[in-house]
């Protein structure tokens, strides 16, 4: 069993209920790095991927990646610590979310808003952060399993419920009897927010240049904007960890006028993933080279 699926297991998911944030996060940790002693070969993984990319690997660094990698879980199932009410106080006691206004004035000026989001820091927290503006999100996703599935479906539709957060409606590739791009379309066309990773392989992908090396990228969202064929303000947005439960919205306008906007999106992950490497958690993954 992978990382993901042990620390989402229907065992450790009993146990999240009614856990403080700090119970939760020590819990996490422990059980991951349980997991990592385990299985050599994926810290080997990560001490590869950071030399590929050209950076100097210690020991060091290696185990902050690792911490960082099993943050992201954590923050994943943070949500079942309490109802929606704590939720929403914890987000907006401990996120920085400055720059949000961006995409309530795309809405309001008459554009779908695209948010691409990478393998990078604490994304689980910017769909939720987003719905705290009642604005109607659309997360494109594959849950890890149909437990976690109907755990987040179950979750969002509380949070609606409460009035502190807005809509979130999941939309799932690869689910039978959906077609995910036709609903990805929808929702920019009906000026609301979709959020999707760019920083992923699928047949739609190109090869773009991320520090120095050539990869797969763009996930086909250049694409997706051709066939929407409406306005849309496309935005990357990183959740970078500031300190212990605390976190900053980074977010960055793609230029309407970029010749290659899935080029601009790698570059933006350049100068997030520069200033803090161990927060990049598609290090322990299977990174799609392209022509190595």
């Amino acid at each position: 069993m992978g990382l993901s699926g042990y620390l989402q297991s229907p065992e450790i998911l009993k146990s999240v209920y009614g856990k403080s944030p700090v119970e939760l996060r020590s819990l996490l940790l422990k059980k991951g790095l349980q997991w990592y002693a385990s299985h050599v070969q994926e810290q080997e993984r990560i001490a590869h991927n950071l030399t590929h990319f050209g950076f100097t690997c210690s020991e060091d660094l290696v185990e902050r990646v690792k911490e960082h990698i099993i943050l992201h879980y954590y923050e994943k199932v943070l949500p079942l610590c309490g109802d929606p009410a704590w939720y929403h106080d914890f987000l907006r006691q401990n996120v920085e979310l400055g720059e949000i206004g961006a995409i309530e004035k795309s809405i309001k000026d008459g554009r779908g808003v695209l948010v691409a989001t990478a393998h990078f820091g604490a994304v689980e927290l910017i769909v939720p952060c987003l719905s705290m503006f009642r604005i109607p999100v659309h997360p494109v996703l594959r849950f890890t399993t149909e437990q976690f599935s109907k755990i987040a479906h179950q979750h969002a539709q509380n949070m609606e419920k409460s009035g502190l957060f807005g809509h979130i409606h999941f939309i799932e590739i690869g689910k039978a009897g959906t077609a995910a791009a036709l609903d990805m379309a929808a929702v920019l066309r009906k000026k609301e927010v979709l959020t999707s990773v760019f920083d992923e392989k699928t047949e739609y992908s190109i090869p773009v240049r991320l520090f120095g090396r050539q990869v797969y990228g763009g996930a086909g969202l250049d694409r997706l904007l051709k066939f929407a064929n409406t306005p849309v303000a496309l935005f990357n947005a990183f959740m970078i960890r500031t300190g212990v439960n605390r976190y900053r919205l980074k977010l960055v306008e793609v230029a309407k006028n970029a010749p290659d906007p899935v080029i601009e999106m790698f570059r933006n992950l350049e100068q997030v993933v520069g200033d803090a490497v161990e927060q990049w958690y598609f290090l322990h993954e299977e990174i799609p080279f392209a022509g190595e």
